[in-house]
């Protein structure tokens, strides 16, 4: 196979593996009402679990995923977490209860953990120095495709046959992608040697994010002075204390002390983590919304939410080439105004009666172009100055906090809208809009903190440091 298919190849294969991987962002939030049916005993703090455990453990088990992918080899560990994806995402299928659902979403976190950052890395690799940011654009722009087809997709397969089909769908695709990965993928690693990661500072991540959210979902029903909540809450700081720790003694840490001295990639995590708290709370509530205030049905809801991810697909592209030539603080910033206005528009301009082309729509699109103008080149940027032997671990590590982003953001939106009665729908809601709009504001405020040109694209930090066992 000459150099430009199996280029091609590369490029389709790793593509179709985050595609299924962002698929489930918003494919398995518009299948929530529709498990709510299924699960009569199940309340939301229940079910924004079958969320929040696959987000907790993703979180997690990225960085570490990212490190041993870089040792051990991209492409086994890429055909690895997808094979593990896959069958997850069947089990999925055929749990017949909420515990096991949520114990399948932990096992497909697993396998996502593995796809994600070797997908991006596979892909980087292909690309010359300088047209990596072009790169990052277009495989955001596919997870932007995938996160706008998700809710019309899993709308009509919950209105033909159930929530169960949202997961079903990732079984050909994954199937698909694996056989032809296994024929064309070409082996990528680091050089020998390399130490083992810190799977006790992965574990600290996991524990102290999933200690925060129990904390939140249980502090209004248990009671906020509660001994467990207090626990959770006083566990999260320690977590992190174990992992700052740990990154000063192992060998190679979760979160390696130099990248975060790499300007770049340090302001664009805090930023990337501030953005993905309103945005994964806004695609929540856009659907509670619809399903609950407007009385949508899956299949409507999932079609009127999909405005917004098209758009975003559609801007990321050309956002990443503007980004290339003027920089990623002005088009970020842009991006955090858009995104931001839009959610503002929900909480003050929607009202109760639904008005889809004169109210929804016009701010849906506002809030897309705001999303594919913020998300991807804040990844570009978070990888700019970073060394092309590092991909996955520091493209890991960005994953990382869209995911801490999207547990923040699911639980304080399932903790502000609660359980209200019919009549206080709409305010619950407004209250959700309200609080996406204040998290984008912080996170204007993050991305003017990004260097006002881009940073070098051949990989090679502008303090000429190098980065080896996690020591700058």
């Amino acid at each position: 196979m000459g150099r430009t298919p199996r280029r091609a190849t590369t490029v389709a294969v790793t593509l179709m593996g985050a595609f299924v991987a962002f698929l489930d962002a918003t494919i398995v939030n518009i299948a929530v009402p529709d498990m709510a049916a299924s699960f009569p005993g199940a309340s939301l703090d229940d079910l924004s679990w079958v969320l929040n455990a696959y987000n907790i453990v993703f979180a997690a088990l990225l960085m570490p995923a990212g490190r041993l992918a870089d040792r051990w080899g991209r492409r086994r560990s890429f055909l690895c977490g997808l094979a593990l994806f896959t069958l997850a995402s069947l089990g999925c299928a055929l749990s017949g209860s909420v515990g096991l659902l949520t114990a399948a979403r932990v096992v497909q976190a697993m396998g996502s953990a593995l796809l994600v950052p070797t997908s991006l890395a596979l892909l980087l690799a292909t690309y010359p120095g300088a047209r990596r940011a072009r790169a990052v654009s277009l495989y955001g722009a596919v997870g932007a495709v995938a996160s706008g087809v998700g809710p019309s997709l899993g709308g009509v397969f919950i209105d033909l046959s159930g929530w169960e089909w949202v997961f079903l769908v990732n079984v050909p695709v994954g199937v698909i992608a694996l056989a032809v990965g296994l024929c064309t993928l070409t082996e990528t690693r680091e050089p020998a040697g390399r130490p083992l990661p810190d799977l006790i500072g992965a574990v600290a991540v996991g524990v102290g994010v999933g200690a925060l959210s129990f904390g939140l979902v249980n502090g209004e029903s248990w009671g906020w002075t509660h001994g467990a909540v207090l626990a959770a809450f006083a566990l999260t700081p320690a977590m992190a204390l174990v992992v700052v720790c740990r990154g000063s003694t192992h060998r190679a840490p979760v979160l390696d002390p130099a990248l975060l001295r790499l300007r770049s990639f340090a302001v664009a995590n805090v930023a990337s983590l501030i953005f993905s708290t309103g945005f994964f709370a806004t695609l929540l509530c856009n659907v509670l919304f619809l399903t609950d205030v407007w009385g949508y049905s899956a299949l409507r809801a999932g079609l009127a939410v999909s405005p917004a991810p098209v758009a975003a697909a559609l801007v990321a592209l050309p956002a990443g080439r503007l980004a290339e030539r003027f920089g990623y603080r002005p088009v970020v910033s842009a991006g955090t105004v858009l995104f931001g206005a839009g959610c503002a528009l929900y909480a003050t301009t929607v009202g109760s009666t639904p008005a889809f082309l004169s109210e929804w729509l016009p701010i849906s699109l506002l809030t897309g172009i705001g999303v594919g103008m913020s998300l991807p080149p804040l990844t570009a940027a978070a990888l700019s100055g970073v060394p092309s032997d590092h991909y996955a671990a520091a493209s890991a590590a960005n994953s990382t906090a869209r995911q801490i982003g999207a547990v923040l953001g699911i639980t304080v939106l399932v903790v502000l809208t609660g359980t209200p009665a019919p009549s206080a729908l709409p305010a619950a809601m407004d209250d959700g809009w309200a609080f996406t709009t204040v998290t984008t504001a912080l996170a204007l405020v993050a991305a003017l903190a990004l260097a006002p040109v881009t940073d070098p694209a051949d990989g090679a930090p502008r303090t000429g440091r190098t980065l080896t066992d996690g020591r700058a």
